[in-house]
């Protein structure tokens, strides 16, 4: 083999291992998917007044619980500028559920499964947020890697809405349905990894920790941890 062939093939290697990151500057817009999972908590179930007859009512009542969610996911949309190399800002609209899993009420546990012929729960809380987030992306432009750690910090607010029914041996209880929803201020907290595809996309995978000001129907902050998928890819004119 010529020496000429020799050094073409090397840099035919070479190239298709290593990549200059340099992502372009401007305007860019993705999605985001994850799976979340919401902490117990524990405070004051508010159960509103509930009429019997004509002037007879049962008065609404403030009774310690402690709430234990089971998992499930969220997802969400983003826009995003990036500018100076390293810094994003990124409008972030996401959805999010988390079903109820066992409500404690004193010494009486009540459970949600999908059948039963005792008492039963089934609920959730289901969070509609929208953040402004800024990022540091952790890279040297032009070095030879597509991999970039980041972290990122963002506030905003959030819609959360509560609902809950009651069910005994499998059939609904008439009038059990306890419904609130409510707006606080939102802030969270991310870290993350990227891989860059080209200048122009790239996939993360990161943690964020979403909480917010205290909820009233939960009398506590909403808390939501989740591990997500994201890819972004601009749509500016290159």
């Amino acid at each position: 083999m010529n020496q000429s062939l020799k050094i073409g093939l090397i840099s035919l290697l070479l190239g298709s291992s290593a990549y200059a990151a340099n992502p372009v500057q401007g305007w860019y817009a993705g999605i985001m998917l994850g799976g979340s999972y919401a902490p117990s908590v524990s405070g004051n179930l508010y159960i509103p007044a509930y009429p019997l007859a004509p002037g007879i009512s049962i008065p609404a009542l403030s009774i310690p619980a402690k709430l234990k969610y089971g998992g499930y996911g969220n997802i969400a949309g983003q826009l995003v500028y990036r500018f100076f190399d390293h810094y994003r800002v990124e409008g972030e609209l996401v959805g999010n559920k988390n079903p109820y899993k066992r409500l404690t009420i004193g010494s009486v546990v009540i459970t949600a499964p999908k059948s039963s012929t005792t008492l039963r729960m089934k609920g959730g809380t289901t969070t509609g947020a929208f953040l402004v987030n800024g990022f540091y992306d952790f890279f040297t432009p032009g070095a030879d890697s597509a991999f970039s750690p980041y972290l990122g910090v963002g506030v905003g607010y959030a819609h959360v809405s509560d609902t809950l029914k009651f069910y005994y041996n499998n059939v609904y209880i008439s009038g059990s349905r306890y419904k609130a929803s409510s707006n606080a201020a939102a802030a969270q907290g991310i870290i993350g990894a990227g891989y860059f595809l080209d200048d122009f996309t790239w996939f993360g995978l990161d943690f964020r920790y979403l909480t917010s000001k205290k909820i009233p129907a939960t009398d506590a902050r909403l808390q939501v941890a989740s591990i997500n998928l994201l890819f972004n890819g601009t749509f500016c004119g290159v």
